[in-house]
């Protein structure tokens, strides 16, 4: 296995040789120009520019369309899907070369973090130098102007429901209470605003709350009638789907949605489906992501029950993201998170916490904030990484109002402030 190449290129002005080093953690290792190089830094043999790009082309096709989402590549079927290919557009290459060709690509990939899993399960696509475009319309919460708290929070958590909502008047942020909730987690149960007027309902059934008291959980027929009262009279454009979704586990950056891979394990799909990816993508209107999540045992210290993105990212403008501390509690996974997004072009700032004695009990939630066009509100605890918090979303967010607001018996019960918020644009 490489660690990384070495390439020499020519200068043409000064006649020396530049030396260029590419790794495999590099956030443009998938792209065509790169593994161009890789190539031939790895054969001893010709390679013609006319050659090399048919053989690009179709091994696009292989790994993008023949082996898809989730799919599995095998070095014997990309060989001969690449010599298929060569002969239609009527080119004589040997297919020993095409092997050496497709192993040193193989090796390339298997050492890029987040392209493949461990079972050679292919997750993104490598030959796609720009998978979309940023100027793209799109709908996050920098457009959102309204936000809604449960009827139920003033109940369980009056102490915390008053500071709230005087700090959204302060802010002067809009807000409102959504009558007939039966448990605080609006964000879970409500639909996704896909847009100023459209809105995704779904079936919410998290494996989280089975066992839980019917008394506490939101139902479908309660999610139809708080949201025909707050839009009543209102024309909005309400579309449904069957699969189950958790509004927490859908993150909109840009003109991606992020979810977790929990998606299909809830969905009873087998990870990475692409008939499935496929719908969900069309479903949401929009290029998905999806992160790697485990929970081996929902016992284990700082087990993630459940699985939503909105603990691990929340997008910052443009194509920047900003990542929990996640590395903190699972460095491996952390790795592919951001792996996956930087592949999907976005840069990713990492809140990492340089404390005596970290609180993971807590620091986890920073990125569970609530924003509500530009302004922002971060929870905090009382805890030496809240400073650090707050710079950190301070500089990523320049151009908003940025405030703390203390809730430690919130995160105490697993979520953050963004759980317990809804907004949207009314």
């Amino acid at each position: 296995m490489w660690d990384y190449y070495i390439f020499a290129l020519e200068n043409q002005n000064n006649n020396c040789m530049e030396k260029l080093i590419f790794t495999p953690n590099d956030s443009n290792a998938f792209t065509s120009e790169v593994m161009h190089k890789v190539v031939l830094n790895g054969i001893n043999f010709e390679l013609p520019e006319h050659i090399w790009d048919t053989i690009d082309d179709a091994f696009a096709n292989y790994w993008n369309v023949e082996v898809g989402f989730g799919g599995y590549p095998d070095f014997n079927s990309a060989v001969r899907s690449i010599s298929n290919w060569l002969k239609k557009e009527h080119i004589v290459f040997p297919i020993d070369k095409i092997a050496d060709i497709v192993n040193i690509m193989f090796d390339w990939i298997e050492q890029i973090p987040g392209a493949t899993l461990d079972e050679g399960v292919s997750v993104v696509p490598p030959l796609l130098p720009k998978l979309f475009d940023f100027n793209e319309p799109y709908f996050d919460d920098y457009m959102t102007d309204f936000v809604y708290i449960s009827d139920k929070l003033k109940e369980f958590y009056p102490n915390t429901y008053m500071r709230l909502t005087k700090l959204f008047n302060i802010m002067g942020i809009e807000w409102g209470e959504a009558e007939g909730t039966k448990d605080i987690w609006i964000r879970d149960y409500m639909p996704i605003q896909l847009d100023s007027n459209s809105y995704l309902f779904y079936k919410y059934d998290p494996d989280y709350l089975k066992g839980t008291s019917q008394k506490y959980v939101t139902s479908a027929h309660d999610v139809k009638a708080i949201f025909t009262k707050i839009f009543k009279g209102k024309k909005i454009n309400a579309r449904r789907t069957k699969y189950k979704l958790d509004g927490g586990n859908v993150v909109a950056c840009a003109t991606h949605k992020v979810l977790t891979d929990k998606v299909f394990m809830e969905n009873g799909k087998k990870k990475y489906d692409s008939d499935f990816c496929e719908s969900l993508s069309l479903t949401l209107r929009s290029h998905i992501i999806f992160l790697p999540w485990h929970c081996d045992n929902s016992y284990e210290s700082y087990a993630d029950v459940y699985g939503h993105a909105d603990g691990m990212i929340h997008h910052v403008g443009y194509n920047r993201v900003l990542m929990s501390n996640h590395r903190d509690f699972f460095p491996e996974e952390a790795d592919k998170i951001k792996c996956r997004l930087e592949n999907a072009g976005f840069k990713v700032t990492e809140m990492l916490f340089d404390v005596p004695n970290p609180n993971r009990d807590f620091n986890w939630a920073y990125i569970n904030y609530l924003q509500v066009g530009n302004k922002i509100i971060v929870p905090t605890f009382g805890i030496p990484e809240d400073k650090q918090a707050l710079k950190y979303i301070r500089e990523a967010n320049p151009e908003c109002i940025v405030r703390g607001f203390r809730m430690r018996d919130i995160v105490r019960n697993g979520g953050g402030l963004h759980c317990i918020t809804w907004n949207i644009w009314k």
